[in-house]
């Protein structure tokens, strides 16, 4: 045996690297704050497409109710009022209530200088200004709830041309619904909202309700059934998880309120 010239033993160094209970903890600390890193990130991407969801029904709720308020405003607008060669109905006999389980018609006239894609009549009068044709709007629902769209322009009712076809332009509505604001009394106030063809007079009608309830397209929320009243409908929706959003509103037809 070596000793030491002192007569004491040398101590031993101690071998390099871990023990295996260290290698044990470190890995359950490594996993644990993993999982926890995975929780952070897949809560964040959970919130990141909620509002990207969100953001995308109020985008498409605030185009369709641009489109849908500028139709019901103008509804019925003659050039010269107090002219009746330019006479017509404000709203078409397409219009229409319960015409599918989630959709009522709205069709509604008005004469116009603009055509369904707001270019300028090219036909021109007298005067060299462009002439007023008709313009007719209809809107309800397609099979795959799109919020659907058919222009007419034309200077007669029969001779009406289709300009943009019937399509959905606004996707993810699952409800349409429509209200008439009907005044009985010729007082310029609206004495009841009815269903279209409720009403006593049409030329009586003053403004029309819209209900709207639009889903995202993706699956962002808890699985859950909902019941949403859309004005005089009820829709109940399926525990599918996708956000859904209700917009009510009322527009007033210009040609027939002060």
């Amino acid at each position: 045996m070596i000793t030491h010239p002192m007569g004491l033993r040398p101590e031993r160094k101690r071998a390099s690297g871990f023990t295996l209970l260290e290698l044990l903890i470190g890995a359950a600390l490594a996993a644990l704050l993993t999982m926890g890193l995975v929780q952070i990130v897949a809560a964040t991407s959970v919130a990141a497409d909620l509002q990207r969801n969100n953001a995308q029904l109020q985008d498409h709720a605030r185009f369709a109710i641009e489109v849908l308020s500028r139709a019901i405003r103008e509804a019925g607008y003659r050039p010269e009022p107090w002219n009746e060669t330019w006479d017509l109905d404000a709203l078409s006999e397409e219009t229409a209530d319960g015409v599918s389980a989630s959709s009522d018609r709205l069709a509604v006239r008005t004469w116009s200088d603009v055509n369904c894609f707001d270019h300028r009549n090219p036909d021109r009068d007298s005067a060299g200004q462009p002439r007023y044709y008709l313009r007719e709007s209809v809107f309800d629902l397609t099979g795959n709830k799109g919020l659907a769209r058919t222009c007419k322009y034309g200077p007669t009712v029969g001779e009406l041309t289709t300009e943009v076809p019937r399509q959905g332009w606004v996707s993810g509505v699952e409800s349409f619904q429509l209200l008439f604001g009907e005044d009985h009394d010729g007082d310029g106030n609206i004495e009841q909202w009815v269903g279209a063809g409720q009403w006593g007079d049409p030329r009586r009608i003053l403004g029309i309700r819209v209900g709207l309830l639009l889903a995202s397209a993706d699956a962002v929320v808890e699985p859950d059934m909902q019941r949403f009243e859309v004005l005089d409908s009820v829709y109940l929706s399926p525990a599918d998880g996708h956000l859904r959003r209700l917009f009510d509103l009322a527009v007033a037809i210009r040609s027939r309120t002060p």
